[in-house]
């Protein structure tokens, strides 16, 4: 009994000092995370025209932990230079990989989203963030920091503001899709001065930048205050993409209704509708025949007429979902040998969402 205790008490002995000389797990250690020159180098002047280019390609070595580890997940950080990334921005999605191309699309989404103002030079601190383990226990390494400068433009889409009132009441104006910069709108003026004022954070505010004449008719940023004469309802355009900026408003005198729908003037657009100024919206009541069609247009002319269709965002032509410029005739519903009273009604109130409806008497 004695031998059995002996050599329990020495084989439990043996298993301790084991346990003690091999418990030792890997340590990871901060041994480096290298982020390479940013290519092409800034400063970055970014811009809607010509589609959606390349801006830069962020490239870094695979992070060192010190020990064989699986693979880190990556993450590019942006800050606004001299804060020491007291509020980063996540500039890339997370990933295994080492590196990251820059859109204009993207980065300009992303700085104008966290504050920065569009047509101003930006100073900004890049790095990128290495993360080890999931959850719990994690090990975060942070790449040496690159300054760059880079310029974001203003989204398509301006609000032109009577000079003095709010800009987030003002009639907007929209572009025909993300990367065009043709923006229009339609509106009720009254006489006065008015401004092109950009948008910071999705929100129009007197206080962020804003376009306005040259001297010249052209745009320009900070420019002087664009003169409303005669109150009406007016096309608003503005290009802040073309080379120069250029903007115009064009006085609406009447929209009519012009088609062998009409049971006369089939040719012209007269009578004209009437503008609700309440409503936002113009109407007419019209006999119209059965099984023929129409289209809308301004003063009397084809030079801005709406059909039906979908022209596709981005195309000079897109006016929404439901209508197009210099688009397909509206078809009345009925016989050709009926003649029915209608209320049709043309909205114009939203950018580049156009809408009509017809309503039978």
């Amino acid at each position: 009994m004695k031998n059995i205790l002996k050599i329990t008490f020495f084989a439990l002995l043996l298993i301790s000092i084991g346990s003690c000389t091999n418990d030792q797990d890997p340590v990871a250690t901060a041994n480096g995370l290298n982020l390479k020159a940013i290519t092409p180098s800034s400063p970055f002047v970014l811009s809607p025209v010509n589609g959606d280019n390349d801006v830069a390609t962020i490239t870094w070595d695979a992070v060192d932990n010190g020990v064989p580890t699986g693979p880190s997940v990556y993450v590019v950080e942006i800050a606004k230079s001299g804060t020491n990334f007291a509020k980063p921005i996540i500039a890339s999605p997370i990933s295994t990989d080492t590196s990251f191309l820059w859109k204009e699309g993207y980065l300009n989404s992303l700085l104008l989203a966290n504050g920065f103002l569009p047509e101003l030079a930006a100073d900004i601190d890049v790095r990128v963030k290495s993360t080890l383990g999931i959850e719990f226990n994690t090990f975060v390494q942070y790449s040496n920091i690159i300054a760059i400068k880079v310029t974001p433009f203003s989204q398509s889409t301006f609000a032109f503001a009577k000079v003095g009132a709010d800009p987030s009441l003002a009639p907007k104006t929209l572009s025909a899709g993300f990367f065009t910069t043709d923006t229009e709108g339609y509106s009720w003026l009254e006489a006065g001065d008015y401004k092109f004022y950009t948008s910071v954070q999705n929100k129009f505010a007197a206080s962020n930048p804003f376009y306005g004449n040259d001297g010249s008719g052209a745009l320009v940023l900070n420019g002087k205050a664009i003169n409303i004469a005669t109150a009406g309802y007016y096309r608003i355009m503005a290009d802040n993409g073309a080379i120069p900026k250029t903007y115009s408003l064009t006085l609406i005198t009447a929209w009519g209704i012009i088609g062998d729908a009409k049971v006369f003037g089939a040719l012209n657009s007269l009578p004209p509708m009437t503008y609700n100024q309440a409503e936002n919206k113009w109407k007419i009541v019209i006999n119209l025949k059965g099984g023929k069609s129409f289209k809308f247009r301004a003063n009397n002319s084809n030079v801005i007429n709406l059909g039906t269709g979908d022209a596709g965002a981005g195309t000079p032509e897109y006016a929404g979902a439901v209508m197009k410029y210099n688009g397909a005739t509206v078809p009345v519903p009925g016989l050709s040998t009926s003649t029915v009273p209608y209320i049709v009604t043309l909205d114009l109130s939203s950018p580049r969402n156009y809408t009509y409806t017809m309503v039978k008497q």
